[in-house]
């Protein structure tokens, strides 16, 4: 996947990717609803001040993550 050199990195985004996959089929909505909360907790976090860099990547490859897990 891209994004990390590090293996160990990405073998826990595939690992949680095929488990977000897998709990979606299960409970169909679950990858949306968690899409909407971190945008919310993202949008949140700009209304009180703004995001260090480090707190956007998070958000950012949190999306990324749940992206994938959607399929698109």
């Amino acid at each position: 996947m891209p994004g990390s050199d590090d293996p160990t990195a990405a073998a826990c985004r595939y690992v949680l990717v095929a488990l977000l996959q897998r709990l979606d089929a299960q409970h169909a909505g679950l990858v949306d609803d968690l899409r909407s909360g971190i945008a919310a907790d993202r949008a949140a976090a700009i209304q009180s001040g703004g995001l260090a860099a480090h707190v956007d990547a998070t958000f950012t490859e949190a999306a990324r993550i749940l992206q994938l897990a959607k399929g698109n």
